[in-house]
């Protein structure tokens, strides 16, 4: 897996060994991104932007997010596996001044941290087992 544009663009990233986080696929990054930049229904702008990547796993959203010049990325993931890769994935994209590791449930850190915070950008990657997606998106609004 690699960042597919802007200044990270050819970074390959570390993966994990088992099969709990899912990475989110090149091409389906870059079909998100084609329609970030190129829809003329989605009102948010990349550049400078501040980004919320939940559910963060690897990083490979917030650190191509941060690969096409947004502000800032706060990542938030649980699995103590998936935070080991995602904060070599920082460190190798050598963009940790623009990155916020936040550690634990979506829930918890939503209400907690970000209560008061706004973002440009929200990307949500939930578990597929995870039931609780209409609460997360009523939590978000």
């Amino acid at each position: 897996m690699r960042i597919v544009a802007g200044k990270l663009k050819g970074l390959s990233l570390n993966l994990p060994k088992d099969k709990n986080t899912r990475p989110l696929k090149d091409m389906a990054r870059e079909s998100i991104f084609n329609l970030l930049t190129h829809s003329k229904k989605i009102l948010s702008q990349l550049d400078q932007a501040n980004v919320l990547d939940l559910y963060a796993g690897t990083g490979s959203f917030g650190l191509e997010c941060l690969s096409r010049n947004t502000s800032n990325v706060c990542f938030v993931e649980k699995n103590k596996d998936a935070l080991e890769i995602l904060e070599k994935n920082i460190e190798k994209s050598k963009l940790k001044d623009s990155t916020k590791i936040y550690f634990g449930d979506v829930f918890k850190i939503l209400n907690k941290k970000f209560s008061e915070k706004k973002f440009d950008i929200i990307f949500c990657d939930p578990p597929f087992k995870d039931d609780r997606l209409e609460k997360l998106l009523k939590l978000i609004l």
